[in-house]
């Protein structure tokens, strides 16, 4: 009698599984879904405790021939299981609807075809035949408690962009998925989705990206509400965080080569953090300009860390505003190359930082920028194929007001570093937003002249000996095309090596010594002469930008100091009468005094 009966339980058992089998597959086929794509399964089982349905070997693929024009992307599937949770047996058996609280699939292989811009996968609304032949029902309502689908391979192929991505180990998670169609009217909402994957990697044909690979990506939306009408999508959620590993990016050309260690976005937060971005050229600097005619300055460099704070991601999605409260960069090191044997580009003409900012589409407003640990190299390969480096190193930057809403305001810098690694410059400068100019003023500590011969030598063939820089201060404005101020430089024991007795006519971009002239070797020339502050003014290259007219305007006033114009002299002669003057009334006073 156990063994009958175990018998005709395990016959009434595989009856029943059949019975299940064949109203899953009549409640798909009821399904609109079903005339674009075909479901195929080989077996199931029924855990009649759990309420739960293993179905096997499942397949779900598109069918050869639809009566859907508008269906323009397609989806394939194949796993080996997918569970159904708290199935309502009953009503499946009884109506042929699948009613149930969780489907879990588990490692599938999913191919992605994306042949349009606006992809879509499924239908909403049955064909005209099948309208009118009364077989299938627009898709109304649906509502799935959970959705869980783990350690899936992904393939994309996007047609009309011309990309192909592979995705290994991808998740994705959904709780309380509820969709509603209406008649030109679609809403999905999500109390929770999370997706995850370990391995991205892409080929991209057109476009400025050649390849693209990342791992550990993650991406979480909470509270989401998504309403769609023939021409509005508006998305809602109440918070989103996202996250990437390893990114890894080739430029179209492999001329460069992009990657980043850590990128994280906070919603609630308002925050996104990134570490160990690097942008390096894959070739040479010499081969990167091969590509240019004139002369191009090329970049490369590496930040620490980069994190921006308060960002208001309201305003940038829906208004396509950029509003941050601070950015903060750590341990920035770039380097900047230039082929000046190449003719200048005369059409081209650099904007100052207020003009630059004033002319972006998008309202921006920054009100803070700070940049610790710079460190900047310069390189440039002079006409005669010479190069000449100049180092900046343990630098600091402040910049604040970075703004296109307030043409009134001033953008405003404050740099610290140090040139050749000992002399350390501070530089703050004021631009205008309303019209091409800035303010600035220079100081440089006291130091060791012989510390700028690096510099000085890689321009010129001059070279300092001897000397201390007991001040160096230079305040000026700078217009389109001038710029003019007053420098106060302070030195003694100054003695130049100039070696151009054969070149008398010599002149360098950088600083310009007369061969013959006799330079002052201090100032002020001895204790009870004035000290010489002296007026400067350099013309601006209209080729390059501001730091070039910063760099000529320092250089300039200091040469004033040490050879003065016949306006300076005349000042200082002046001075100099005052000087003399004033003193012999205080030994007047003092002799009087006695």
């Amino acid at each position: 009698m156990a063994v009958a009966i175990l018998v005709a339980g395990f016959l009434i058992y595989l009856n029943f599984n059949k019975l299940i089998s064949t109203a899953l597959n009549k409640s798909f086929e009821s399904s609109l879904i079903s005339e674009v794509y075909e479901l195929k399964f080989e077996n199931l089982s029924l855990n009649p405790i759990q309420g739960s349905i293993s179905v096997y070997n499942v397949s779900f693929v598109p069918r050869e021939n639809s009566d859907y024009p508008y269906i323009n992307s397609y989806i394939r599937l194949h796993t080996e299981s997918l569970i159904l949770e708290n199935v309502d047996v009953r009503l499946l058996l009884e109506s042929h609807r699948l009613v149930l609280d969780k489907i879990s699939i588990k490692k599938p292989e999913v191919e992605l075809d994306v042949n349009s811009s606006n992809p879509t996968l499924f239908p909403f609304r049955p064909s005209n035949a099948s309208a009118e032949a009364g077989k299938k029902q627009s898709l109304e309502s649906y509502f799935l408690k959970e959705f869980e689908l783990t350690n899936a391979s992904f393939h994309v192929i996007n047609s009309v962009k011309k990309r192909d991505f592979t995705i290994e180990d991808f998740s994705i998670s959904l709780l309380d998925l509820f969709i509603e169609h209406k008649e030109g009217n679609d809403l999905i909402t999500l109390k929770n989705i999370d997706i995850s994957l370990k391995k991205f990697s892409g080929n991209l044909t057109e476009g400025p990206l050649k390849q693209a690979k990342f791992r550990e990506f993650k991406l979480m939306f909470d509270s989401v509400s998504v309403q769609k009408n023939l021409d509005t999508l508006i998305f809602k959620f109440s918070d989103l965080q996202a996250g990437i590993d390893s990114l890894d990016i080739h430029t179209k050309d492999s001329m460069y080569h992009l990657q980043m260690d850590v990128f994280n976005l906070a919603y609630l937060d308002q925050s996104i953090l990134i570490k160990g971005l690097s942008f390096k050229p894959n070739i040479t600097n010499a081969e990167v300009q091969k590509n240019y005619k004139f002369q191009h300055a090329n970049f490369s460099g590496t930040v620490g860390s980069l994190a921006m704070l308060g960002v208001d991601f309201d305003s940038l999605i829906r208004n396509d505003k950029v509003f941050v409260e601070e950015v903060i960069l750590d341990s920035l090191s770039a380097a900047i190359y230039k082929d000046n044997s190449k003719p200048k580009d005369l059409n081209h003409f650099p904007e100052y930082l207020g003009q630059t900012i004033a002319k972006i589409e998008n309202p921006l407003r920054i009100k803070s920028v700070k940049v610790v640990h710079i460190n900047l190299t310069n390189e440039e390969k002079k006409p005669d194929g010479t190069t000449a480096k100049v180092h900046i190193s343990n630098g600091t930057a402040e910049v604040k007001n970075i703004t296109n809403l307030a043409p009134n305001e001033e953008l405003t810098l404050h740099a610290t570093a140090y040139l050749a690694g000992k002399v350390e410059t501070i530089l703050d400068l004021k631009f205008s937003y309303l019209k091409p100019q800035f303010s600035f003023e220079g100081r440089l500590s006291p130091f060791d002249l012989t510390h700028l011969n690096p510099i000085i030598k890689a321009y010129t063939p001059a070279e300092i000996k001897n000397g201390t820089a007991d001040e160096i201060i230079f305040t000026g404005l700078a217009s389109s095309s001038e710029a003019s101020g007053t420098m106060k430089f302070l030195y003694h024991d100054l003695e130049i090596d100039l070696k151009l007795k054969e070149q008398a006519k010599w002149k360098s971009s950088v600083v310009t010594f007369g061969a013959n002239t006799a330079l002052i070797s201090k100032n002020p020339i001895s204790e009870d002469a004035p000290e010489r502050t002296v007026r400067f003014a350099a013309d601006r290259d209209m080729n390059k930008g501001f730091v070039n007219l910063i760099i000529k305007s320092a250089l300039n006033g200091m040469k004033e100091t040490m050879i003065m114009s016949k306006e300076n002299r005349k000042e200082f002669n002046q001075l100099k009468k005052e000087t003399r003057k004033e003193a012999k009334r205080e030994a007047k006073k003092e002799k009087d005094k006695n």
